[in-house]
């Protein structure tokens, strides 16, 4: 299994790439990804998977995050936009 490197774009903006992990990976991962990135950051986590667009969401409304957007970046592939707190 590949391991999952957040990639600092700015101050506070990470992205991970979850392309080619199929469900239900991301929703799995991203919790634990959140947990180790600074209270205020944002996430963009790249999948392929679209039972991740509905999957990620929903898993992570309970951890004090909140979904900015999920938008297509190119066919069959997304990016979830996560803010943590």
């Amino acid at each position: 299994m590949k391991q999952l490197k957040p990639v600092k774009i700015d101050n506070n903006h990470f992205q991970v790439d979850m392309r080619g992990w199929m469900c239900p990976y991301p929703k799995y991962a991203v919790v634990s990804l959140l947990e180790k990135l600074p209270l205020a950051s944002r996430l963009d986590l790249l999948v392929d998977c679209a039972a991740a667009t509905r999957d990620v969401p929903d898993t992570i409304q309970d951890k004090d995050c909140s979904v900015l957007g999920v938008d297509s970046i190119s066919n069959g592939e997304w990016v979830i936009k996560i803010k943590k707190g």
